[in-house]
């Protein structure tokens, strides 16, 4: 696989996961201010949604591209080699669509709410900041399963498969 997409897979995994740990953060202090002192951080459940999501949508890329979901082959386990990569190519590219398609539709649904405004509840975080990494890790998935069409599709076309 290209190596310039793994690393930038990566690179967003890694940031994605230092922003749960930002949360998680935020969450024992809150937890051990109200313990100890009785005062709670204002917004910590608003930073919290915040970095899960942020780790979520920057970890996706990456789940895409290395192919870590869950898959189920029982059936396709016995398929020649060229066309289990047929298959596979096949059903890369419908999950291309499908990710585009939510990139496309949550950029109307995020510009919808980026100009009236919204805000997060407690803190008033402006929803841009939600949704820029989610429409960055649907774009970018989309992308490696693109990625990984070409592969299958050129495993497909090659008389010997590895």
């Amino acid at each position: 696989m290209s190596t310039r997409a793994d690393r930038l897979a990566v690179g967003l995994a890694t940031a994605g996961i230092l922003a749960l740990g930002l949360g998680v953060l935020a969450i024992v202090a809150d937890i051990s201010l109200r313990h100890a002192l009785g005062i709670s951080i204002v917004g910590a459940v608003d930073l919290t949604q915040l970095a899960q999501l942020w780790c979520v949508a920057l970890v996706l890329p990456l789940t895409f591209l290395r192919e870590s979901n869950i898959t189920i082959d029982f059936v396709t386990a016995r398929f020649p080699q060229r066309c289990l990569a047929a298959l596979r190519a096949t059903v890369q590219l419908l999950c291309a669509v499908f990710l585009f398609a939510l990139t496309f539709y949550g950029a109307q649904q995020a510009y919808s709410q980026i100009a009236q405004g919204d805000v997060s509840q407690t803190i008033g975080i402006a929803l841009v900041w939600y949704w820029a990494p989610l429409l960055c890790g649907l774009f970018l998935s989309g992308s490696a399963t693109l990625l990984l069409a070409w592969h299958e599709t050129q495993r497909t076309l090659m008389r010997t498969t590895p």
